[in-house]
């Protein structure tokens, strides 16, 4: 959420600062836009919001719609408000709403979106690959980047698909000499990042992050020739897409209606390719980068200029 948010008030162009909220209970018990005192409602432990209002206010879930609505009210009028997903009930309250399709939003102030928002931009590539070109990719080798989710409310990381991804790794290395570079996320548990990192280790097939010194997760976006992403992270695989790299995605167990739908979508579209058995679709070219943030950005401006 913070990166969806981020990304859509940077690609507008102001200085941005970011709050982030708490609820107190028994507010926090309440669907997100019906808190009557919203702003009292805040917890202490979370950033006040108080004057003077910014031009722009963007947010994104649940608990935040109150909070922001009541920001605008407050500003009578000075304060444009955009969401980012789906704001319920609130959509006709908001000056912009920015939701993928399988959000389910329509009206006059929706801007549809193809992927998640983020805060991948051309210019973090470009300095990303400076940054990480002599550790990740030191002799111009092909790197082949992987993006490791984990456990979310519907889908399963099991062991079964590292074994799986391991054998896929195995054969890009021998048979078309890629190297990998690879990084969990905060979702991924101790054993899949341990089966993980002892397949590419003893296999001498690349390295996998092992959570200390900064992350390369922007230099494998940013220098990978291809790259693998596990399905259940819709944010990561639209933050993929931001690379114009081939984007292969390796389902996991389980199943999430609105991530079926977005998967769906994409793979319609060819902009990525799942990948099906032990090896991957090497005639798969990708597309080129995808940057969501632009249209928003460009109505919200318009807004700002009204």
């Amino acid at each position: 959420m913070r990166s969806q948010a981020l990304g859509l008030a940077e690609a507008v162009g102001l200085p941005v600062t970011e709050k982030i909220i708490a609820v107190r209970p028994p507010w926090s018990w309440v669907p997100g836009g019906l808190v009557p005192f919203p702003l009292s409602a805040l917890d202490p432990s979370g950033d006040e919001l108080t004057p003077p209002w910014p031009r722009l206010l963007v947010s994104c879930g649940l608990r935040s719609i109150s909070p922001a609505l009541a920001v605008k009210r407050l500003s009578a009028g000075g304060t444009v408000a955009a969401y980012v997903q789906n704001p319920g009930l609130a959509r006709g309250k908001f000056d912009l709403v920015a939701a993928m399709p399988h959000d389910g939003v329509h009206g006059a102030n929706v801007v549809t979106i193809r992927t998640a928002l983020h805060r991948v931009t051309g210019e973090r590539l470009a300095a990303a690959r400076s940054e990480w070109r002599g550790s990740l990719a030191p002799e111009d080798e092909p790197l082949l980047g992987v993006l490791v989710g984990g456990d979310s409310g519907r889908y399963r990381l099991t062991e079964a698909i590292i074994a799986r991804l391991a054998r896929i790794l195995r054969t890009a290395r021998a048979r078309h000499g890629l190297r990998v570079a690879a990084t969990p996320s905060r979702r991924t548990g101790a054993e899949p990042k341990r089966m993980l990192a002892t397949a590419l280790t003893e296999d001498s097939l690349g390295t996998i992050w092992d959570e200390t010194g900064s992350n390369p997760y922007l230099g494998i976006l940013a220098l990978a020739d291809r790259l693998i992403v596990t399905g259940e992270s819709i944010s990561m695989i639209s933050e993929a897409l931001a690379s114009g790299r081939p984007v292969h995605v390796l389902p996991l167990e389980g199943h999430g209606r609105r991530h079926a739908r977005f998967l769906q979508g994409i793979v319609e579209e060819g902009l990525v390719a799942p990948i099906e058995g032990d090896d991957l679709d090497w005639s798969f070219a990708g597309h080129a980068p995808i940057d969501s943030t632009a249209s928003p950005a460009a109505r919200i401006r318009e807004l700002l200029h009204r």
